[in-house]
């Protein structure tokens, strides 16, 4: 089964891009919908998300980005669990120029590749 490819696109052929349900890309595009979204705002899935949205203009030091280490470590694993085995979660807060980064080491179950990816995190 065939997903609309995030974010929007067209492909060469003139219509909506897409991905294969499960596969690498589908599973990259709906990590990095888990990270931007926040919490509530989706209506019929109010648990879904991750507080990296919500820290966008907040202040950030290390332990700001333990916590939400583990916020999203926690939403990873009850949201795409079915989908990746997680290998490895860093989440970096640099002081010098305020920026969020989120590494992810992870495994798609479908394909049984390990896939190292940056996530978009947010400056703070």
């Amino acid at each position: 089964m065939s997903r609309l490819a995030f974010p929007f696109t067209a492909a060469a052929s003139g219509r909506a891009a897409s991905v294969e349900d499960g596969d690498d890309a589908h599973v990259r595009q709906m990590l990095v919908l888990l990270v931007m979204t926040m919490p509530g705002q989706r209506v019929m899935r109010p648990d879904f998300g991750s507080p990296v949205a919500q820290r966008l203009y907040a202040p950030g030091d290390a332990a700001v980005a333990h916590a939400i280490e583990a916020a999203l470590h926690a939403a990873i694993d009850q949201e795409l669990g079915d989908l990746i085995g997680l290998q490895d979660l860093v989440v970096n807060f640099n002081d010098a120029t305020a920026a969020l980064t989120i590494d992810i080491v992870y495994e798609v179950k479908r394909s049984k590749r390990l896939v190292k990816t940056t996530l978009p995190g947010a400056n703070l």
